[in-house]
């Protein structure tokens, strides 16, 4: 038993040490954002307009070589058609950045208290910790909740979680007894090769690149030569573009 309580708080330790990278790797995602996404937006706006001129060439370019004449009401509706999921990703990292610009900061006091107040509520309610819990559809919801909630640093929402949690086991007469979970070396183990993917992926590997004022800079000069690459290559397909005879039907 002794061994099994030591095997278990390694487990408890490991995936708390888990979760907390995941935490952290989604901070680091959102300063690259706030950092990087106006110029990565601009970019990838340039990028959506030349591809958009690229098919109207092609169009274009079909149409005279089947002897046809070029009608603007039909190529742009046949190339917005295809620009749709072009058009939806520029309009969800639009969203992305301007949600970034918006995040309020944590202060380091009140992240302490979320870190404990999620450690408490791991110790209670986890469902790698509790598996004679983990089908209990309550159960299932609010740690759905937990982790959202500590994932956007919401400490009012974790201290509300802990009082419903705690009332809700009450009423299911859950004792806090010591779980019985199966292969907890294999566990810990996998909890551990997790670890160290987080660690060595995007977005926790950000955290470098931020951490660095000469890597944000160059980043950053990165960005605004791509920017101004896009920029020559627009006024190129624009030249092109102008080149062929297309007929606008005036409504």
């Amino acid at each position: 038993m002794a061994e099994n309580r030591e095997l278990y708080a390694r487990y408890e330790e490991a995936l708390l040490r888990r979760d907390n990278l995941k935490r952290e790797a989604e901070h680091y995602r959102w300063d690259y954002v706030s950092t990087f996404g106006g110029l990565i937006t601009e970019a990838f706006e340039l990028k959506v307009e030349c591809i958009r001129l690229k098919k109207m060439i092609a169009f274009c370019q079909r149409q005279v070589n089947l002897g046809r004449k070029v009608e603007w009401a039909g190529m742009t509706a046949a190339v917005e058609e295809e620009m749709t999921e072009y058009v939806t990703r520029l309009e969800a990292m639009q969203q992305e950045y301007a949600a970034a610009l918006d995040a309020k900061p944590v202060s380091a006091a009140d992240l302490a208290k979320i870190k404990k107040a999620y450690y408490r509520l791991v110790k209670k309610l986890h469902p790698d910790l509790h598996p004679d819990l983990a089908e209990d559809e309550t159960v299932k919801t609010y740690w759905a909740q937990i982790s959202l909630a500590y994932q956007g640093n919401n400490l009012a929402r974790l201290e509300e979680l802990e009082l419903l949690v705690a009332a809700y086991l009450e009423s299911i007469g859950y004792a806090d007894a010591f779980p019985e979970i199966d292969d907890l070396e294999a566990k810990i183990v996998a909890v551990e090769q997790e670890i160290q993917t987080i660690l060595a992926t995007v977005p926790y590997t950000y955290k470098f690149l931020l951490d660095d004022p000469v890597s944000v800079r160059d980043k950053k000069q990165e960005l605004k030569d791509e920017i101004a690459s896009y920029r020559k290559y627009l006024k190129e397909l624009e030249e092109v573009l102008a080149g062929f005879q297309v007929e606008r039907t005036l409504s």
